[in-house]
C-alpha cells in the first residue's frame, strides 16, 4: 500500500503492484491471469504505467514521492519486512498469504514494469443503503412498486441499521431473520 498525494485536501491511498503480482494474485476487483483486465483499464479502476513515474502521472500521484516510497518499501521487502504496515507479523497474516513467497509470505519487492495501481476508497461493510425491499424482501423500483419474482436478502438488501455499521457481525442476525422471512414468503406465494 502506498500513501501519496500529501498536501492535498485528503490523502489518497493506493495499492501498487507490478505485472507478475497482478498476474498471480490480482488486485482489488481485477482477477489473476488469464482473466482479462481491459475493462478495468478502460474504466479507470486500474491504472497502468510502464515505469513508476508514468504510473504516478497516470494516477495523479507525486512521481518522486512514489519512486522513493517504493524504493524504501523494496529495501524492507527484500528482507521479508514491512516496517510501515507490519504485514506478515502475525500468524493470521501468514496463514492467508502465499507460503511459496519467502522469507515473508505477505511481502515481496515491487520491481519491474509495467506497474499497476488501484485507488483505495475507504468504507465499511454495511455502510451503504443496499437494495430497497418490502418487509418480505421483494425488490422495489424507485416508485415503490415491486419487481415481480425478484427478492433481495443479506447484505444486498438495505440495512435495517439505516446505513450504519455498529459492529462486527451485526448483519448476521438481520440477514438470517429476513432470509427466513423472505424464504417463507416465497414458499407461501408458490403454494397459492
Amino acid at each position: 500500500m502506498i500513501r501519496a498525494c500529501e498536501g492535498q485536501r485528503e490523502t489518497a491511498m493506493w495499492l501498487i503492484c507490478h505485472k507478475p503480482t497482478l498476474a498471480k494474485y490480482g488486485i482489488g476487483f481485477v482477477k489473476p491471469a488469464p482473466m482479462p483486465m481491459g475493462k478495468f483499464l478502460r474504466n479507470g479502476y486500474l491504472i497502468k504505467g510502464d515505469t513508476l513515474a508514468e504510473l504516478a502521472m497516470n494516477a495523479g500521484i507525486d512521481a518522486p514521492g512514489l519512486e522513493q516510497t517504493v524504493k524504501e518499501f523494496n529495501v524492507g521487502a527484500a528482507q521479508g519486512e514491512d516496517p510501515a504496515f507490519g504485514r506478515g507479523r502475525t500468524s493470521f497474516n501468514r496463514y492467508l498469504a502465499d507460503p511459496k513467497n519467502t522469507p515473508n509470505p505477505c511481502v515481496a519487492p515491487v520491481q519491474t514494469g509495467p506497474f499497476f495501481a488501484v485507488k483505495l476508497v475507504m468504507g465499511d461493510l454495511g455502510t451503504f443503503d443496499g437494495i430497497k425491499t418490502s418487509v418480505f424482501g421483494e425488490v422495489l423500483k424507485r416508485d415503490g412498486s415491486r419487481i415481480d419474482g425478484l427478492y433481495a436478502v443479506g447484505n444486498d438488501r438495505a440495512s435495517i441499521m439505516g446505513g450504519n455499521y455498529p459492529g462486527a457481525g451485526i448483519t448476521h442476525g438481520p440477514n438470517m431473520t429476513f432470509g427466513f422471512v423472505t424464504a417463507n414468503y416465497i414458499a407461501d406465494q408458490a403454494a397459492n
